[in-house]
């Protein structure tokens, strides 16, 4: 009979923390701009017991090609955070963002119309989830969050924080976002775009104009097996998931 009851409360909680399948959902543009009139396409990976999203932007090229009828996203960086959904003891909904163009270009990712784009997805699923709302860019994504913090205050507003994952050089402040903001890179990324000295540069700059918590966390594990630095290896945490997993869900945790 207790063996019962223990395996009926384990088969609970198993069921109220397993995502549900993921499908594909158009976000429609506010306005007609430089990338057309075409949907924006996004994949949420949803927990039922969820207590926050995050929407990520993902680096070079920003854009992949989600259909609808699609389960799945062929990227590193959505593929872990996929996984960040179903290993970490953040109870969290994930929304990968695709561009409908490629986002090539640090111009590209400083357009009106790719930053209104991120503010339709972001009210879309705070509107939906009910839930509060942060904002992940890896590698080039990391000027779409930088960019978009610096938009406006409204934009500022919208989200409960920010993650800058192994980010561009480029990577500009130039207003006082007000925003817990963590950025995370590997001591030896070997990207030129996004060296480690880079992102201590323009992790102090954010902490100099930001009013709430700003942290560094460095991951210094995982490997190397000598492919394009900029599209495997430390840059994308190969062998690093669970250190990296472990840094983004401790920062979390702290500023709920």
């Amino acid at each position: 009979m207790m063996r019962r009851i223990r395996n009926t409360i384990a088969c609970f909680l198993l069921f109220i923390a397993t995502p549900a399948l993921p499908e594909v959902i158009p976000i429609e543009p506010p306005t007609r701009g430089f990338f057309g009139s075409q949907p924006t396409m996004t994949m949420p990976y949803q927990r039922s017991d969820a207590e926050l999203t995050i929407v990520v932007i993902m680096g070079h090229p920003g854009s992949f090609g989600l259909k609808v009828g699609d389960f799945s996203v062929k990227n590193t960086t959505a593929q872990m955070m996929r996984d960040f959904v179903y290993r970490t003891r953040v109870k969290a909904n994930v929304v990968i963002l695709d561009s409908p163009h490629p986002l090539q270009t640090i111009g590209a990712r400083s357009t009106s119309d790719h930053l209104r784009r991120i503010e339709s997805v972001v009210k879309f699923y705070s509107d939906k989830f009910q839930l509060p709302v942060w904002l992940l860019g890896h590698s080039m994504g990391s000027i779409s969050v930088s960019e978009y913090l610096n938009r406006s205050s409204e934009n500022r507003s919208s989200l409960a924080g920010a993650i800058l994952s192994a980010g561009m050089n480029e990577t500009r402040i130039t207003e006082d976002w007000n925003t817990p903001a963590l950025v995370i890179h590997h001591e030896q990324d070997g990207c030129e775009g996004t060296t480690f000295s880079s992102a201590k540069r323009y992790f102090g700059r954010i902490k100099e104009r930001n009013s709430k918590v700003t942290e560094l966390a460095t991951v210094r594990g995982g490997f190397s097996l000598g492919g394009p630095p900029c599209s495997t290896g430390y840059h994308m945490y190969q062998g690093a998931y669970e250190e990296v997993f472990k840094l983004v869900e401790d920062f979390i945790e702290r500023q709920k």
